[in-house]
Order: C-alpha cells, then structure tokens, then sequence
C-alpha cells in the first residue's frame, strides 16, 4: 500500500540559501534582515505525519509518497505511541535532514558571521557563532557564546553570554549585550551591558552604560560609563580618568527597575514636548474642538498614565539596609576625580585620586578605607 509523507517544517531549506520570507521567495518589500536561519522547533512538536496515499492533499510533492509506512525518525524525535502515524521533537532545537532522517539537534553553530548572509537569528536553544556579530544584526538564544565580536550589533540570552572577542559600539546603531544570567566579555566600548547576575569584563569598559544584577568585575580600565549594579564593583587598574571624564556608580537598587524609569523619564519628556507644543497652537479652544484639540486631550490622558506607571515603579524601588553593607566599590588601582558614587541614598563626588581604594557605606554616608589585604594561602 502507497503512503505519503507530511511535513510540518519545510524539508528543503538551506540556511545558506535562506532568503526574506524562509526561503519562499524574496518579495520587493522583504525585511532582508529576516531569512529564517534555523526551523525552530519545541519538544513535543508534530514533525511529520504518515497517511494512506488517497488521503495525501491535491498538492503534494511526489518526491514524499513511498512504499511502506515507516517514518525516518532520526536523533531527538520519537514516535507517539498513542497515535503512531506522527513524528514528534523529543527536545526543542532545529529540525532539518540528516542522511535521510528527520533530526533536531539542540546547539546551534553559526559558523560565520551573523551578517547578511544570516539575517538576525532567533534560536530556542544554545547557540555558538563561530564570527562576528556584525553591524546592524542580532542574535538570541539561551545561552549564547560569540567567539568573533558583537560590532555595533544586539546579542541576547536568555541564560549567559559570552562574547570573546569584545563589544564596540558606534554612533549609528545601537550596540548591546543582554544576558538572562551571566555575562563576561573581553571589553565593553560605546555600548549597553545587560546581565541579570553576575558581569566580568576582563580589559575595560568605556564609555557604556551597564546595568548588573548582582555584582561587577572589571578588571582593567572603567571611565565614562554609567553604572546601576546591585551589588558591589570591582575596578582592578583605573576608575575614572585625568581628564576628569565623567563616570558614575550608583549600587544597591535593582538596576533594572532603574532602566524602567529611565525610559518612562524619556516617554514623559517627548510627551511634554509634544503637549506644550499643541497647547501653543490649541489656545483655549475646547477639547472637541478639532483635530488638535482632541490629539492634545489624548497625549494629556497618555501622560497622567506614563505618570502613574513611573509612581508604581517607584514604589517598588526599596533600598535594603542588608543589600546596602554588601556594596562597595573596589578599587585596587587609581581613582581619578570626576568618578560619581552612589550607595543607596548616599552620594560621593571624588575630589582627589586615590589609590588602592574601597568605598563603601558608614552611616549612611560613603567612607574611604584602604583595600583589605588578600589572605596568603598555604
């Protein structure tokens, strides 16, 4: 008896070949940013279905009908006992054909560049790209290892994330590094810093902003950056500059309700420079008036909301006196003036240099104590 084989993902793609649209052909407004590199796919998910050949749909390719009714179930797929007519994905990951089996493998290797050729990749499971992340492009995953460098680009994890080769940012697109868990990179430049727990930056981190969610490492150079860490950071060879370029530290808040309102602040002033701008031209008109009038009343309702929501957030900004005696600013090397301090509520402007430094809270006020010394092992 004939049986034709059903699909669930489309069994020719190529990612080398991928194009806007998956691989189903390019239209003239195509995202070409968008080619679909892998065919995500979730644990438990139908990959293929076996039927009898009459029951096969008015379309179907020929190339699928065959003899018998085996399935060519391949690694991380399984048969559904109760209703063996379906291949299913035995864990989340990308399905393609592998010597003629249907196969999901769970690590994703980009080997190359995440560029055009790719298109920005979304991946449900860990990802390694073996280039660059290039201008312009993104890539996410769970946990997430850059072995080139993240060049004006986005990388996401959902867990941790690596990035060997460094970040740079520039003046035309924004450049960021979020991770779900840890993050550790060679250097950070020009860009945004994301880790929910812990971050290390082995060389330096300019001119950036960062948000850390436990505490922070940098073991070269920080200067002109700004940074919102829970915990405590650890600046090995120069915090600050001579040239006095500003950089500040602000510990103890949760940094990502700070990065909240931060972008409510922005929302509230676009919004007020919109409102004066209409009220200019609206006079004393009613709100009904006409067109102007009624956008006005809209942006005005919009902005007691944006209000609203920046008063809640604020609310849940609470400062615990526990988290504040673990928070200092570590720094072994020099301290120029110009560095901002913040722990807490207590701020410090430093005024002169210091050397092997920690700053850390007495009182409710910010001390300066000489680093303790490293215990000598065995």
């Amino acid at each position: 008896m004939p049986y034709y084989l059903r699909h669930y993902f489309n069994p020719d793609f190529d990612h080398q070949r991928a194009k806007p649209g998956g691989g189903l052909g390019q239209d003239e407004g195509a995202d070409v940013y968008s080619l679909g590199y892998a065919q995500n796919v979730i644990a438990g998910q139908i990959l293929a279905e076996i039927m009898p050949a009459d029951k096969a749909p008015g379309d179907a390719d020929k190339r699928w009908f065959q003899a018998g009714d085996t399935l060519p179930a391949g690694a991380n797929t399984f048969i559904d006992p109760k209703y063996p007519q379906y291949l299913v994905a035995g864990s989340k990951g990308y399905v393609f054909y592998n010597d003629g089996k249907i196969t999901v493998k769970k690590l994703l290797n980009v080997r190359q560049d995440v560029s055009f050729r790719t298109g920005n990749i979304f991946f449900v499971g860990d990802i390694c790209v073996h280039g660059s992340v290039r201008s312009g492009f993104s890539v996410q995953g769970d946990n997430v290892r850059i072995m080139g460098m993240v060049e004006g680009g986005i990388a996401r994890a959902r867990r941790d994330l690596m990035v060997e080769g460094g970040c740079r940012g520039g003046s035309s697109k924004h450049c960021l590094l979020d991770a779900g868990g840890k993050l550790l990179t060679p250097f950070v430049e020009k860009a945004e810093a994301r880790a929910h727990q812990n971050m290390a930056i082995e060389k330096y981190c300019l001119y950036s902003t960062v948000y850390a969610g436990a505490n922070m490492v940098v073991r070269g150079q920080m200067y002109g950056s700004t940074v919102n860490c829970l915990g405590s950071v650890y600046v090995g060879a120069q915090l600050g500059n001579r040239a006095g370029i500003p950089t500040r530290i602000y510990l103890g808040y949760d940094p990502y309700l700070i990065r909240q309102l931060e972008k409510i602040d922005s929302i509230a002033k676009e919004l007020d420079e919109a409102i004066t701008h209409l009220r200019a031209v609206a006079g004393h008109l009613p709100p009904d008036a006409n067109e102007t009038t009624r956008k006005l009343a809209r942006l005005s309702r919009q902005h007691e909301k944006v209000l609203k929501h920046k008063s809640d957030i604020w609310n849940r900004v609470n400062v615990d006196d526990s988290t504040l005696e673990n928070c200092k600013v570590m720094a072994p090397g020099r301290v120029y003036p110009g560095v901002e301090i913040g722990i807490g509520r207590a701020f410090m402007q430093v005024e002169r240099q210091y050397e092997n430094s920690m700053f850390r809270l007495c009182y409710d006020e910010i001390v300066v104590e000489p680093m303790p010394a490293r215990k000598k092992t065995a």
